[in-house]
């Protein structure tokens, strides 16, 4: 008998082990049932049936408002169709179809039908597009890649369009190009219809900065209003804080940290841990990685123009994973991967701190960037009503051992466009150059501003005759420069210019200016041709701020650009050679070129150029 009772008692725990396994298999099996059941088919939906909506108008309690099918619009896009109803309650008769509704459950019979969606601009009644569910869950159906989803489909600057436009100070119009492409496409051909506006919450901004970005963002659909942020955020993944009501508010976070930029919609549907959202395309960019955060919505603003919710944004809970034509998904627990950017602001007073995090995305992270560097700025302006920025920053990639710096210095009101633009168009080159995939590690910015306008202009510039009379290969010769600051005294810079062993005789000359004037004039005579992300990132190291005096020694020469590489002094056969091979595409013959070039930073924007020529004799 004792036997046996250690045998039965050795079977029980087995036994157990087993139930609990089929209970807890029996359960997800009816979870699923439950889920699927919750959900309403669109072959049911009738003209003239009656549900509600649920969504929030304050705070985070959950409303109702009433719902009636006026009809199915079918294959409005490719597998698409919309579910028309109109709405009502209190505040939608005050207010309308309102931005931040995007997204909220609708029920009949207990049963979510889909998520409130699209509206009619100049509508005389409330009527509104439901994207069906069923649409919605297929979301899940879609697979995710191996990699990061941060790469654009396409590059939209070429490498040369984009070291020509850094080298001639020419960012403004590239940045207005790549920003764009961010544009939203019309959601169908149906007159007026668009999907609900997203109120994009922007806390810690300028109004200045506000005012200045807000029309990029109208033109992708969003409706800017400043707000604030309740959560320093921490990600949160404990479920009593991360959990989800279908009808709460949730935001979409693009920046967080000492700045905050976050979308805000509403919750549609649950199943496990996965979050439906929105019912239309965030901006349709696919596969994303966005930081999932609580939001709490402060009050309404009734607008004639778009009616739209302010919100708080609070702490991250999760990740959104996709934005599709019929909404977006994500998931509670996840973490997104976003780029670490510090950035400092040095004056008169004690230095200013900000640490942020971007969305890594080459589509928005530049565009984000920008605003964070134009808000720096803009306080800083108005800190100390500075006259002259100089700009230090360094973007570090992951597998390159060196970062890549970055220097320039502008003064006047021009230093409030020139910073942004700047930053974004090196950030969003490199996240999509056409050569290879490049993640940024992280990002440092350092602005200094002062008070006083601090360009200087060069007077003069001279070349002292060597003792023997002549100029001669291998000879060093001095250059004496006189600068004269803005109401400042003028003082003398002069430089050791060493004439290379192997310089040709005959003409040469040297010039005198700012680095970024010299970048100009080397770009001029040897056009930048990379072929590759390593050379762009050799160029870009080159380049010269316009805060250093730079002395070039430009010669005559015979040579080419052919595969991203300058080749100087080609012989004439090979340089016939090299003029007819096409495999490396096009190539590019330069007659001057610069064979020497030294730099050395004045604090000031040299303002001015000299030209000083020089007859190089050969050696006795």
């Amino acid at each position: 008998m004792v036997e046996m009772d250690c045998r039965d008692s050795a079977v029980r725990p087995d036994v157990h082990r087993r139930f609990s396994a089929f209970l807890l298999t029996a359960a997800l099996a009816l979870l699923a049932v439950s889920s699927a059941a919750e959900t309403f088919p669109l072959s049911q939906i009738q003209k003239g049936m009656h549900g509600y909506g649920l969504t929030v108008f304050e705070g985070t309690k959950l409303e109702k408002f009433d719902v009636e099918i006026l009809g199915v619009l079918h294959n409005i896009g490719p597998g698409q169709n919309l579910i028309l109803a109109k709405i009502n309650s209190p505040q939608v008769q005050r207010a309308g179809v309102i931005a931040g509704m995007s997204g909220s459950p609708v029920f009949i019979d207990g049963k979510v039908i889909g998520a409130l969606a699209y509206s009619w601009q100049f509508a005389k009644e409330p009527v509104a597009g439901i994207t069906p569910i069923e649409e919605m869950l297929k979301i899940a159906q879609v697979g995710k890649s191996a990699g990061p989803a941060v790469a654009a489909a396409t590059p939209r600057i070429s490498a040369s369009e984009f070291l020509t436009a850094i080298a001639n100070q020419k960012t403004n119009d590239l940045f207005e190009k790549m920003i764009n492409s961010l544009a939203a496409a019309p959601a169908s051909t149906m007159s007026g219809v668009k999907p609900i506006a997203v109120p994009l919450s922007l806390s810690s901004f300028s109004t200045d900065t506000i005012s200045r970005f807000s029309k990029y963002f109208d033109a992708m659909g969003f409706v800017a209003v400043p707000s604030g942020s309740v959560s320093n955020g921490a990600t949160s993944t404990a479920s009593g804080n991360g959990s989800f009501k279908p009808g709460d508010a949730v935001g979409a976070v693009l920046l967080n940290g000492d700045f905050n930029v976050a979308a805000t919609g509403t919750v549609t549907h649950i199943e496990g841990n996965r979050v439906y959202a929105f019912g239309h395309p965030f901006l349709d960019m696919g596969e994303v990685s966005f930081p999932m955060a609580k939001s709490e919505i402060v009050s309404v603003m009734p607008s004639l123009a778009s009616s739209f919710k302010f919100a708080n944004t609070g702490e991250i809970v999760g990740a959104f994973e996709q934005d599709r034509s019929v909404g977006i998904m994500g998931t509670i627990g996840d973490k997104a991967d976003m780029i670490p950017i510090d950035l400092t602001v040095e004056g008169a007073g004690p230095a200013q701190n900000y640490h942020v995090n971007i969305v890594r995305h080459s589509l928005l992270s530049p565009l984000i960037l920008a605003m964070a560097a134009d808000s720096v700025v803009a306080n800083a302006q108005r800190a100390a009503g500075e006259r002259t920025v100089l700009l230090d920053s360094e973007i570090k990639l992951k597998g390159f051992q060196e970062p890549i710096h970055l220097r320039d210095g502008w003064a006047g009101a021009q230093a409030r466009q020139a910073i942004p633009a700047y930053l974004a168009v090196v950030a969003g080159y490199v996240m999509s150059n056409e050569f290879r995939a490049a993640e940024i590690e992280r990002v440092r910015i350092v602005v200094r501003h002062d008070d006083q306008l601090k360009i200087a202009r060069l007077v003069e510039a001279a070349l002292e005759t060597p003792t023997k009379g002549r100029i001669s290969p291998g000879d060093t010769v001095k250059v004496r420069t006189v600068l004269k600051p803005y109401r400042g005294e003028a003082f003398v810079e002069s430089f050791d210019v060493k004439i290379p062993d192997n310089q040709a005789p005959g003409s040469a000359y040297l010039l005198v200016g700012s680095g970024s004037l010299l970048n100009q004039v080397d770009f001029s005579l040897v056009p930048p041709d990379p072929r590759t992300l390593e050379q762009v990132i050799g160029v870009l190291k080159r380049l010269r701020p316009s805060t250093d005096l730079t002395v070039g020694l430009y010669s005559t020469g015979e040579g080419a650009v052919t595969a991203g590489v300058y080749l100087p002094n080609l012989p004439p056969s090979m340089r016939a050679v090299v003029s007819a091979d096409t495999s490396n595409g096009p190539q590019s013959l330069v007659r001057y070129y610069a064979g020497e070039h030294l730099a050395r930073p004045l604090g000031y924007i040299v303002d001015g150029a000299v030209k000083i020529d020089l007859d190089v004799k050969p050696n006795i």
